[in-house]
């Protein structure tokens, strides 16, 4: 064996495995007093990367559980408020129930229990503006929406909704279960006039829930001829899950002092859909509230008389007309109102009315409807600029005051200040327009000259059908704002502007016969004549005013007296996210036998849409307690998952560190060994 000094071989194996020794030693000691096997990337790479992973899946899993648990709080916060509310309405009921008893009168008994009905729909109303969870109101609509983050990752979610349960949405059930269309023009025979000249209903023109109000092979529908009487039963033997009921309502805004005196008289008379008359008359009263007392008394239950937000209303049902005679000054002047045709859900389920495949618009409005297919959505009247400036209190939109900011009234401006306290009240508004084109022949439409909006529409062939006619209408959309389509002999054109202006050729053989419009009808021999030519600015269509709900919460329409019909199109009503409603509990009262009746069926309503409400809260509590559940024992597995990878085995790390001390106190030895070893060179050299 040689010998040498310059390299220690021995020393420098006995360095390796010291540091070696010493590493471990060390790696040991540090999983032992951190106790995790992991302590830096180079302990695992990979692991490390996984158990990042799992860390951030068990941190998620644990916020979804708090965020869980926070909803369930959420949830029963607003759930017992409506276990209040139901208590509230339970009450209402049977205060209702009390006063439809015919053993009570108006003026005292009815007014001490409407006395108490009116304090409990204030507390309904209290309860839905003050019922609050982290500061945000529960039960006044903003919590339709509501998403609670129940996942570890982006967009695990479980959504629901608390609806508004305040007095003015309850009651209303939850789909369009009433409809109430505008005022029908009636002759003294109880049947329509000049609104509906030209129209007869067949067969499939007007469908209620997809049902006929004609059946197939039946009579049709002639307004100028049959009467409202014919209209209603039609509608309730042909639509099941709707009633059909005529109702007039005649209202104005109260500028008198409620005193009847002398010879005075309030005279309210009821044209009865089968063309009979009565009358009903008081005298002596000191007050609205007295005048109101006594007619409900002397009407018995054939109209209500009452005073909503300063006017003076009287209700009745199947009449063609309710108009009222103010001998004095009592209420300020006469009032005069034709007849409704209001459709009535049996079950709560939505009423949609719309054009059949043979119907046109002039079929619906001849019963006082407009069609819309669009959710939260209603639709008026033509609006001329000719139209007056609304002022204070002409038209209010869910409870806040319209009132145009110029002087040039004109439905551009009407919309203008909708958009304006659109922040308030919910609501957008814009303008739409809508018109019918009636053909007299089936083809060859060449030489109409048809212009919509100062532009020629007119199909350039001699062999261009209806079909081309409106294909020319629609590619000019752009230039015109106006769509077209097809139903038979018609040409239906919609669009969102303030006003159409269509022109033609009646003198071709193939004509157009009539032009059917919101607010105006033009027949051969009427406005156009058979023999003249329309210009495009001679027939003007009036558009008007079209409202959405931008939030799903519903439109609440409150008109004045000073404006007419003409002026904004409307009728009072309310709608929802889903259409149109009729009365909601904020407007009740059971002051008298008959509206303590109809209560009772709004109560059931709003019983029922606060049960729904309850029950689809207590559904999503069981839901997200079983989230919870579930999210612990994933959280669980995941934790013990990432255990295995990053937590230190002690028993393990225990031997490894006893190994290294070993090691390391045994090459210490050695390499004290291994550096003495040189040493026997001089004793070689010494020799």
């Amino acid at each position: 064996m040689s010998m040498v000094i310059n390299t220690n071989i021995a020393s420098i194996g006995a360095q390796r495995h010291v540091t070696v020794a010493v590493r471990e030693q060390a790696e040991a000691m540090e999983r032992l007093s951190s106790g995790k096997r992991i302590n830096s990337a180079r302990d695992d790479a990979a692991g490390l990367g996984i158990s990042n992973r799992m860390t951030s899946q068990i941190r998620g899993l644990d916020q979804a559980v708090r965020n869980a648990n926070d909803g369930i709080s959420l949830i029963q916060t607003a759930e017992g408020a409506l276990d209040q509310t139901t208590n509230v309405l339970q009450r209402m009921r049977e205060l209702s129930i009390q006063s439809a008893n015919g053993t009570y009168n108006d003026s005292e008994n009815r007014a001490s229990l409407d006395a108490e009905f009116q304090q409990l729909l204030m507390e309904i109303d209290r309860i839905a503006e003050t019922t609050k969870f982290n500061g945000q109101t529960l039960l006044d609509g903003e919590m339709e929406d509501v998403a609670l983050q129940i996942g570890a990752d982006a967009n695990q979610t479980v959504e629901f909704g608390i609806e508004n349960m305040s007095t003015k949405s309850l009651g209303m059930g939850s789909t369009n279960s009433d409809l109430m269309g505008t005022d029908m023009i009636l002759t003294a025979g109880s049947t329509f006039t000049s609104a509906g000249s030209g129209v007869s209903i067949g067969y499939n023109d007007v469908n209620i829930n997809g049902q006929s109000i004609i059946k197939p092979g039946g009579t049709e529908f002639v307004p100028t001829a049959d009467s409202m009487d014919n209209l209603v039963n039609s509608i309730n033997e042909n639509v099941q899950g709707v009633s059909a009921t005529l109702v007039g309502v005649a209202e104005a805004k109260i500028t008198g002092d409620g005193n009847i005196t002398g010879t005075e008289e309030i005279t309210v008379t009821l044209t009865m859909a089968d063309e009979t008359v009565q009358s009903y008359k008081i005298r002596d009263a000191d007050s609205m509230d007295e005048v109101v007392s006594k007619l409900n008394d002397t009407g018995n239950g054939a109209f209500t008389a009452s005073v909503v937000d300063g006017k003076f209303v009287v209700t009745a049902e199947g009449v063609a007309n309710v108009s009222v005679t103010d001998g004095g000054s009592a209420i300020g002047g006469n009032i005069s109102a034709n007849a409704r045709l209001a459709l009535s859900s049996d079950n709560g389920d939505p009423i949609k009315i719309e054009r059949g495949t043979t119907g046109s618009y002039a079929d619906l409005a001849t019963l006082g409807f407009r069609e819309s297919t669009e959710a939260g959505t209603i639709e008026g009247t033509g609006i001329s600029n000719a139209s007056t400036v609304w002022g204070a209190g002409d038209v209010n939109i869910n409870g806040v005051a319209i009132e145009e900011s110029t002087t040039a009234a004109s439905l551009a401006s009407k919309i203008d200040a909708i958009n304006a306290v659109s922040d308030q009240t919910g609501v957008k508004a814009e303008a739409f327009v809508t018109a019918e084109l009636d053909f007299s022949a089936a083809a060859a439409y060449s030489g109409v000259g048809l212009m919509i909006n100062g532009v020629s529409a007119d199909a350039a062939s001699a062999g261009a059908t209806l079909a081309d006619i409106a294909e020319n209408i629609n590619d000019k959309t752009d230039l015109t704002g106006i769509t077209a389509t097809i139903s038979g002999q018609k040409i239906q054109l919609q669009g969102n502007a303030s006003s159409l202006q269509i022109g033609g050729n009646t003198a071709v053989a193939n004509q157009i016969e009539n032009l059917t419009a919101i607010s105006l009808t033009i027949t051969k021999g009427d406005t156009v004549s058979a023999t003249s030519a329309m210009t495009a600015a001679g027939n003007i269509v009036n558009g008007g005013l079209k409202m959405t709900s931008e939030n799903g919460t519903p439109i609440s329409i409150d008109l004045g007296t000073a404006a007419s019909a003409a002026e904004h199109g409307l009728i009072e009503s309310n709608v929802s996210a889903e259409g149109s409603y009729g009365t909601s509990i904020n407007s009740m009262s059971i002051d008298t036998a008959a509206m303590a009746q109809k209560s009772i069926d709004v109560i059931d309503r709003a019983i029922t849409a606060v049960n729904d409400q309850r029950g689809e809260l207590g559904a999503i509590n069981n839901r997200l307690e079983y989230s919870i559940d579930n999210l612990m024992s994933v959280s669980q597995q995941t934790s013990a998952a990432r255990s295995r990878i990053v937590d230190a085995d002690f028993a393990a790390e225990s031997a490894a560190l006893s190994r290294a001390q070993v090691l390391q106190q045994a090459g210490t030895a050695m390499l004290s060994q291994a550096n003495a070893a040189p040493q026997q060179v001089m004793q070689l050299l010494q020799g």
